[in-house]
């Protein structure tokens, strides 16, 4: 029975770790500086924790995340991206470039959540609602940065299967390695 439990304790420790998201050491490095409304709500880099986290109203429709931005560096030739971290995967939400041949070094605008929906399958539960890291970088030729801060995607994270599927596997993870601990050898 022993051997049975094994790859089953294994691939519900595996999913668990998937899932469930890094503990974050947010920051923003480089001098970059930005901020974004939600639903009335300003947030910034000070949201970097998982108890003050940007939310994300994912059931509501219309709304639209205003974002303004700025770099204190040469803005030429500037890339960047920013993703939302799940296990070892980031999944690309946004993505921006060009050449910027008057160096603008600010910028703002409005990103529709209904395309943050597209990008991120939460709506059509793929991916369980819960706490993630959003991760950015900002490069050009005159330097580069990097922001990380916490996001909440408002809703029970038992809302979809594999939010049904992680919790389960790591309740029995924990009774396994509960029963393990307190279980005698006989031999």
């Amino acid at each position: 029975m022993t051997r049975h439990w094994r790859p089953l304790l294994f691939a519900s420790a595996f999913l668990a770790l998937m899932w469930v998201p890094a503990i974050a050491f947010a920051s923003v490095t480089g001098g970059c500086t930005g901020s974004v409304v939600i639903d009335g709500t300003t947030y910034g880099p000070a949201n970097d924790t998982p108890g003050n986290p940007i939310v994300v109203p994912i059931d509501k429709s219309g709304v639209v995340a205003a974002w303004e931005g700025s770099v204190p560096f040469a803005n030429t030739n500037h890339h960047g991206s920013l993703g939302i971290v799940v296990g070892p995967w980031n999944i690309e939400i946004a993505n921006w470039g060009g050449a910027n041949p008057d160096d603008t070094r600010s910028a703002n605008g409005n990103y529709n959540l209904e395309d943050f929906k597209a990008e991120f399958p939460v709506a059509e539960s793929l991916i369980p609602r819960g706490l993630y890291e959003l991760s950015g970088t900002h490069g050009a030729d005159g330097g580069s940065c990097t922001a990380h801060v916490m996001v909440k995607i408002e809703g029970s994270p038992l809302s979809s299967p594999i939010g049904i599927a992680t919790v389960a596997g790591t309740i029995v993870t924990g009774l396994t390695l509960l029963g393990s601990a307190f279980r005698r050898r006989t031999s």
